[in-house]
Formats: structure tokens, sequence, C-alpha cells
């Protein structure tokens, strides 16, 4: 079962990226057929499905690095600022 959990997201990840692409590209076959503008539609749809697709990729892989990387604290000690906002000045 923890072998189908580990899949999961690669699985979402090919969803995304065939969807997103296909989806628009088809889009825009579909309106260069309409309208009789051969490539036009085609190149705009395929430009936007490309970019979509890389898009959801860089936010399911994102989601996927932060639920594995443990939770990280926040340093206080590192900060310039003191207790009325200013930098202080070194």
């Amino acid at each position: 079962m923890k072998d189908l959990w580990r899949v999961g997201p690669l699985l979402q990840l090919s969803w995304v990226i065939a969807l997103s692409t296909l989806l628009p590209l088809g889009a825009g076959i579909l309106i260069d057929r309409t309208f009789h503008t051969a490539p036009l539609f085609i190149l705009i749809g395929g430009l936007i499905g490309i970019l979509a697709g890389t898009v959801g990729a860089v936010r399911i892989t994102t989601r996927a690095i932060e639920s594995l990387s443990p939770p990280q604290e926040h340093d206080d000690s590192d900060d310039l600022t003191n207790d009325t906002g200013k930098e202080d000045r070194l």
C-alpha cells in the first residue's frame, strides 16, 4: 500500500502534463479548422499547453518535495531588525 502512495504524485503529474498540453492544442486545432487559419491557433494552443503543463509540473513537484522535507523552524538570530522595526547599522 505504501508503494501506491509513492506512485500517486507521479500519476497526478502525468495526467496534469498530458491534459494541460492536449486540451489547448485540441482547442487550437478546432479553432483553426473552423476559421481556416491553419497553423496560428495550433501554435498558440501548443504554447499555452506547454506553459500550463510546466506550471502544473512545478506545483506538483514543489508540493511533493515540501511534504517529504521536515518542517523548518524560523531562527530570529539572523534578523537585523530591533524591537522598533528599524534596521541596526553594523
